[in-house]
Parts: C-alpha cells; sequence; structure tokens
C-alpha cells in the first residue's frame, strides 16, 4: 500500500470533504479514498543479491521527485562503468553497489544536484509542466560530475535542481521560494500561490484553517526524572526545540578548522541569560539537557537572543568532535534527538489533499512535531572518555569515578570493560 503522493493527480482525490470507507461514508477505492495499492514481486532467495546491485525499473520507468520524471538509461550505463558490473547470478550485468562507497557514487550519479547532466534533463521536465524554459539554470554545469573522493577531499557547491526551491548560484545565496518568484514557478499548493488559509474542514474543525499559535502540550517526559538523579547543581525545566543550524541543513564539515573556528567546537545548546542565572550557569559551561527520551552534553551558549522558557539545540551537529560522557547514562552524550519523539497530530495524518498529502520525510522532522519539554542543569563533572577500559578497571572499591566513566556498582564496570 502507498499513501496517495504529493505532487501527483492523486492529491486532489478528495478535493471537498475526505471521507472514510471504514465508516461506511464511501466505497474504499484504492488512489481516492484510500491508499493505492500495488503488486510487488519478491525473490526472496535473491534478496542480497539485489540488494547489492542496480535494479533494472531506473532505465524502464526513470527518476524524478516532485512530479518530475526523466530517463536515466545513460547514469545507469556510467554507474556500471564506475562501480563495475555483476559476473554471475540473477542480477549478471547490473551495477555493482557492493560496498559503502558504491552506495554513495549511485546516489551522486543518479541526483541532479551532483550530476549536471541529471540537473538539465530535471528542469527539462520542469518546463513541461511550466511551459517556461529554465534551462540556464543549469547552464554550464552540464559535464559537471562530483564523485565521491571530490567530496571526502573538500566540500563541494552542489548544482541548482528543480527539487530545491533555491539556486546554488554564485550571484544568489539559496534562500526559500527563490525559483517560484523569479522563475514563475508555480508553489506546490491548490492555488500554486503561497497559502494562508487552509479550507479544509479538518483544519477547520482543530481551528487551523489560517496560521495559528499553539502552546507545547505536556508531553510527560520530565516529571518522572526531575530531581530524582541529582548531581549538586541547580536544574531547570525547559521548552527545547530543534531548528535547522546555522552552518547549513542536515550536515556540515564542522570538524575542520574554518568551522571549528566560527562555533564553539563542539555540540551547543542556547539558553536565556535568565534561566542561566537561576541555573548558576554561566557561557560556555559544560550543561546536561535530558529527559526520560534520553540525555545529552554540550555547552551553554547565553544569549539574549533566547526567551526564558525555552532553549534551543541547531539539530544535525555531529557527535564528532569535544561530545563529553553524560553523568545519567555513563555513555558519550547525545544527540539533538537523544531528548525528542516524534508527536503525531491528527492534522498530519490528512492525506490526499494537495499540499497535505503524504511525503516520505516531510511531516516526520517539522519542529512542531519535536516540540520537547528537558530538564537543564550545569554537569558536576566533566568525562571525556579519554581512559582505556583497562584504566577503568583500576579503580578500587565501589566508589564513583566519572573520571574514567565507571559507576559505583559492578556491573557498570563490566558494562565499561566490556
Amino acid at each position: 500500500m502507498t499513501p496517495i503522493q504529493h505532487d501527483t493527480p492523486g492529491e486532489l482525490a478528495q478535493p471537498y470533504e475526505p471521507k472514510d470507507w471504514l465508516k461506511g461514508e464511501c466505497e474504499p477505492s484504492p488512489g481516492k479514498t484510500m491508499p493505492n495499492v500495488a503488486l510487488v514481486e519478491r525473490n526472496y532467495p535473491e534478496t542480497f543479491a539485489r540488494f547489492t546491485s542496480m535494479g533494472p525499473l531506473l532505465e524502464k520507468l526513470g527518476n524524478g521527485a516532485k512530479g518530475l520524471n526523466w530517463d536515466t538509461k545513460h547514469e545507469v550505463e556510467l554507474l556500471g562503468d564506475l562501480n563495475g558490473r555483476v559476473l554471475e547470478g540473477t542480477t549478471e550485468g547490473r551495477p555493482k553497489i557492493d560496498s559503502d562507497i558504491d552506495a554513495c557514487e549511485t546516489i551522486l550519479m543518479l541526483a541532479p544536484e551532483t550530476n549536471g547532466e541529471v540537473a538539465v534533463k530535471a528542469w527539462e521536465a520542469l518546463a513541461k509542466v511550466t511551459g517556461r524554459d529554465h534551462s540556464h539554470l543549469a547552464e554550464g554545469k552540464e559535464e559537471e560530475k562530483i564523485r565521491f573522493r571530490d567530496v571526502a577531499a573538500q566540500p563541494r557547491k552542489i548544482i541548482s535542481s528543480p527539487i530545491w526551491s533555491g539556486l546554488e548560484s554564485e550571484h544568489v545565496c539559496y534562500n526559500a521560494g527563490y525559483t517560484n518568484v523569479h522563475e514563475l514557478i508555480p508553489w506546490r499548493t491548490l492555488t500554486g500561490r503561497q497559502q494562508l488559509y487552509q479550507d479544509h474542514h479538518w483544519m477547520r474543525a482543530f481551528g487551523e484553517g489560517f496560521v495559528t499559535w499553539r502552546p507545547p502540550i505536556d508531553t510527560k517526559t520530565v516529571r518522572q526524572v526531575l530531581g530524582k538523579l541529582p548531581n549538586g547543581n541547580t536544574e531547570i525545566l525547559l521548552n527545547i526545540l530543534t531548528p535547522h543550524q546555522k552552518w547549513g541543513i542536515h550536515s556540515t564539515y564542522t570538524e575542520n578548522l574554518i568551522m571549528l573556528s566560527l562555533n564553539r567546537g563542539g555540540p551547543t545548546v542556547w539558553i536565556s541569560e535568565d534561566d542561566a542565572k537561576s541555573a548558576g550557569i554561566v557561557d560556555n559551561d559544560w550543561i546536561e539537557v535530558f529527559n526520560v527520551n534520553g540525555a545529552l552534553t554540550a555547552r551553554a551558549i547565553v544569549s539574549q537572543r533566547i526567551m526564558p522558557g525555552s532553549a534551543i539545540m541547531y539539530h544535525a551537529q555531529e557527535k564528532l568532535t569535544n561530545t563529553v560522557g553524560s553523568e545519567i547514562t555513563g555513555q558519550r552524550g547525545g544527540i539533538h534527538n537523544s531528548v525528542t519523539r516524534i508527536n503525531m497530530k491528527p492534522t498530519h495524518m490528512i492525506g490526499g489533499y494537495v499540499q497535505l498529502a503524504y511525503g516520505f520525510n516531510y511531516y516526520g522532522t517539522v519542529g512542531a512535531n519535536r516540540d520537547e519539554f528537558v530538564i537543564v542543569r550545569k554537569m558536576s563533572q566533566v568525562n571525556w572518555f579519554d581512559k582505556a577500559a583497562d584504566d577503568a578497571m583500576n579503580v578500587e572499591g565501589g566508589t564513583a569515578d566519572w573520571g574514567t566513566g565507571v559507576r559505583s556498582d559492578q556491573a557498570s564496570r563490566k558494562e565499561v570493560a566490556r
């Protein structure tokens, strides 16, 4: 079963009032009143062979996204030349995806952002929809192909793609909606314009036809641990948000010298001056943020720009540099996801209605779904976990030694040794 997808005719399956066939309000009709149903054939004894090679449907059906589609026969051929081809078996002759590098090369070869030839084809596909020529946006990039070792060597500027609404240009900084304004590309909404009103009866029923503010809900994730695992420092309760980071979107080379010089050189959490004062925290202190979901460690950035009662941890801060051990878990400190869980709203489940239709990864990670409460406190011991397990075993008696990551009980010492 496949949900009714955005950017397809199916998103207008029930344009006026969605009805539920389970309640007898309508007949179950795949792609209209229920998800699409498709038969998928599997050859289970050949599962591994098929997971480690490129399938034939890319030549047959092409590739695409967001309602666009383009031919990929040439890319599949090039990928076979690059990765090599399977020599025998049911997948004989297909491009290999044996290693992690092969998998990366597959993505880089097929994506318009990293293959200029594909970018040109993607813009041509969009031109068929808009009736306008967008080829100049990939002009001069057709011969450019970014390989895995190119990215491993240094950051590379990607190629402008219709999958995104901004441009990767030397003249224009990336900003959302740029191509919609300057290329007259319709917004991906019911009207093709920016929309501030959702005329859908579920949205109206929740009072959310227009943009509105809702207070955060109590997710019941802090009361069970508030004051139960003390370290001698004051604990405060804050509402944490995990927006896109300052220097990127989902990943950044934050461990290189330039980026380490621009930031604190490790994970950070922003809190207000008022909250910091109440918890005895000063700028750059090591703090621990935790709830029943998990725990993370970071430097505190104390700022007048943060509202009291809230905290911000820009997401996708890699756990590569300067992440100390957690006093709560006895393990290396976590990341922004350690304290968050996705919470769904009924309005996230509308489906089959233009921009409210399902899209993988689109409803899963928006900030409102990860609105969460956490306990924040200054750390009493900073443990870098820079001792070998054998050193940790030299601790005598039952005293805790956070310098080696060993807790007081025997089971914890065995855990560290393991």
